[in-house]
């Protein structure tokens, strides 16, 4: 798996700005545009900017957070489990460029906000009450997989040498 740092993060902003909106993904349905707006939600959660309930049962929360502190990687075309809706949501911003704005703010905000409380603990709606560390794990495990579905995760690879 990739380190989990701050880099990672601000690294693939700048990544994902090369991206022109058509950009095909690998697999799944999601553009570009999906994708990213598809990632500020979990950011949000992540900072405290949004709430989200625990969707699962516990038991499933366990055996997700088995999965999460894992090594192992996201399946391609994985479902959602707290998805009520079938295909892509109704695009929120204007353009491509403006939901990676978003998404960078998210994340600074993320950063931000775990650095001035330091024992926050947000809701993950699929794997529990999740502190920075787990947030991290979380956040680095989530990326990555849309990384790879968009063919980021090589070019990042080669941005990192």
């Amino acid at each position: 798996m990739i380190a989990q740092d701050k880099a990672f993060f601000l690294k693939s902003i700048d990544l994902l700005r090369t991206w022109k909106k058509d950009q095909e993904p690998q697999w799944g349905s999601m553009s570009p545009q999906h994708m990213v707006e598809h990632l500020v939600g979990s950011w949000r959660i992540s900072n405290g900017r949004a709430q989200a309930p625990q969707m699962l049962t516990n038991e499933d929360v366990e055996v997700r957070r088995e999965f999460l502190f894992s090594e192992k990687a996201y399946a391609k075309n994985i479902a959602n489990p707290t998805s009520k809706t079938q295909g892509n949501a109704p695009l929120r911003k204007e353009s491509l460029n403006a939901a990676i704005d978003q998404l960078q703010d998210e994340m600074k905000a993320f950063f931000e906000y775990h650095k001035s409380h330091v024992d926050a603990i947000e809701m993950h709606p699929v794997f529990g009450p999740l502190n920075f560390e787990g947030w991290m794990t979380s956040q680095t495990k989530h990326m990555t997989h849309h990384m790879m579905q968009f063919g980021l995760l090589r070019q990042f690879l080669i941005y990192e040498a």
